[in-house]
């Protein structure tokens, strides 16, 4: 075995037992959080940064009022990427906090805003 077999896994990471949070896996309601945060930072950091560049390109003559229109509609989507996802580990702590998934009707608490979050998405 190569120096790296001996401390990676074949994908290149650390192997479980040397890993900084004890081989924990994230839950799903943390994994919705950190990419709904994703979502949030992209929205608020790319559109301010193409202000610039558009308002050059309308002082050059060449119209940005479709590429704002585009980056409005993709702010608009990642916001609701960033809300959808807030809210459906919020649905699935609840649920986790009323019984779990073997609970009839914390299940179906859940599995109704599951269904209301999916609905307001295009």
């Amino acid at each position: 075995m190569d120096e790296a077999g001996e401390h990676e896994d074949r994908d290149g990471s650390a192997p479980d037992g040397d890993r900084a949070d004890d081989g924990e896996e994230p839950g799903f309601a943390e994994t919705l959080r950190s990419q709904s945060a994703g979502w949030l930072l992209l929205a608020e950091r790319m559109h301010p940064r193409q202000q610039p560049a558009l308002d050059d390109m309308d002082e050059l003559g060449m119209g940005s009022e479709m590429l704002r229109a585009a980056l409005d509609q993709f702010r608009q989507q990642a916001l609701l990427l960033h809300n959808a996802m807030s809210a459906q580990a919020r649905a699935y702590e609840e649920m986790l906090e009323s019984g779990g998934p073997d609970d009839p009707e914390a299940y179906e608490n859940y599995r109704q805003a599951t269904q209301f979050i999916n609905e307001l998405l295009p």
